[in-house]
């Protein structure tokens, strides 16, 4: 063992070019003095002995920096094996709850990278145009039975250290690794990986929201879109990521995709209202084909009253309104608006009506604007009763109306009220 590590250390403090001025017949020498290396590493791994197995992980861990080997295969599938089974070994003990986690999956990635070193080694053609099939063979199997493993080492890295860098790591070498030449045809075919998929698709595309890393974000975020229990929250990452990335065509469809799909979530209706605040055409015919698609919705109609009141279409708003209420007899803001355009309807009708209030004419006017006011009473007084906190649509209004009605006891108790709230 001291004669190999003393034969390694001076191999490795050798330059590049102090090999490239040896002869051949050095360079053979030197080369199989380095390989003594990797195959004193497989004998000693080979014994039961605790000590050995350390010792030719040690071994290991040097010969795959040393450049006179890194072209053997060899090299690279001793490192594997040595790994898959440090791996295994704490594996085992995180049943028992003693593992050392961060050490387990650090095993379980060299493995596979070391395996994949080894194997697209043997898939170089050789002299006689041959390739080697040696490690698919003998750890192939081994590979897939716990490639799922790149899942739970990024949902510990996600969960236990909040080190989403490290869990996107772990969660993009599942799916890398799932489609590389040595496991793809095999993954393709595996039940677990087809069913899971879009399941875990979510988990990378999670990771990398956090870390708002747009593109990888929606790189998975798409492929989740389709799995039944994360799609509606994979697809609010496409709509995310688009929009960071300045794809508008995509974010609007995907938008307006997902309300389609997802009418109750009010994430994809927020944002497109948004969107539209700024063009009131383009906004009420979202709407109108929003009402076509779900004619239940109650906010449909709230959003098409607002348009219609914010072009002082009254007659217009509080139809839509009325609908909207219909819809959902709680809906506070379609009272408090309802109440609003009739109350604005009779201070137009006043401001174009001036006349003598104690004429015959005067008094005609007057009592058809307390119809206005009669009118929006019921609105305002129902908006009390549903939304008692929210003394700040109904207080004033109801304080008026009273006023205006001549209601003396009602004015007297909401002027009370209101006094006690310090908002008169």
């Amino acid at each position: 063992m001291k004669k190999l590590i003393f034969v390694l250390v001076a191999a490795m403090g050798l330059s590049m070019t102090s090999y490239a001025q040896m002869s051949d017949k050095e360079m053979k020498k030197a080369i199989k003095e380095a390989q003594k290396l990797v195959k004193e590493a497989r004998t000693d791994m080979e014994r039961d002995d605790v000590t050995n197995k350390s010792g030719a992980k040690k071994l290991i861990d040097e010969a795959v920096k040393n450049e006179l080997i890194r072209d053997w295969d060899q090299t690279w599938y001793e490192a594997a094996e040595i790994y898959n089974y440090y791996f295994r070994e704490e594996n085992s003990k995180s049943y028992t709850g003693r593992a050392d986690t961060v050490a387990m999956y650090n095993y379980l990635d060299k493995w596979f990278e070391y395996a994949l070193r080894a194997d697209s080694l043997q898939q170089i053609p050789n002299s006689k145009g041959k390739v080697s099939n040696e490690v698919r063979e003998k750890m192939k199997d081994r590979m897939i039975s716990n490639i799922s493993n790149f899942i739970n080492g990024g949902i510990f890295y996600f969960n236990n250290r909040t080190d989403y860098a490290q869990a996107y790591k772990m969660f993009d070498k599942y799916f890398t690794l799932a489609q590389c030449n040595m496991l793809k045809a095999d993954m393709d075919e595996d039940e677990t990986y087809n069913q899971y998929k879009n399941n875990f698709a979510y988990f990378p595309a999670l990771a990398a929201y956090n870390l708002e890393q747009w593109d990888n974000s929606l790189k998975y975020a798409l492929i989740a879109m389709n799995d039944e229990e994360y799609g509606e929250a994979a697809t609010e990452f496409v709509c995310e990521s688009y929009g960071n990335l300045g794809d508008t065509v995509n974010w609007l469809k995907t938008l307006k995709d997902g309300l389609i799909k997802y009418p109750t979530v009010e994430y994809y209706y927020g944002k497109l209202l948004n969107y539209y605040t700024n063009d009131m055409a383009e906004l009420e015919s979202f709407i109108n084909e929003m009402v076509q698609i779900d004619p239940e919705k109650a906010y449909n109609y709230y959003v098409l009253g607002y348009i219609a009141q914010q072009n002082k279409e009254y007659e217009k708003a509080i139809a839509q309104y009325n609908k909207a209420i219909e819809k959902d007899e709680k809906m506070v803001d379609a009272y408090n608006n309802l109440g609003l355009c009739i109350l604005q309807q009779a201070a137009d009708f006043d401001n174009e009506n001036k006349v003598d209030p104690r004429t015959a004419a005067g008094k005609k006017i007057q009592a058809q604007i307390d119809e206005y006011y009669k009118q929006a009473l019921p609105y305002y007084t129902k908006l009390r009763e549903i939304a008692p906190d929210a003394k700040d649509k109904w207080g004033i209004a109801l304080y008026n109306i009273y006023y205006k009605l001549k209601m003396t006891n009602e004015f007297n108790e909401i002027e009370k009220y209101l006094e006690s709230q310090n908002m008169i």
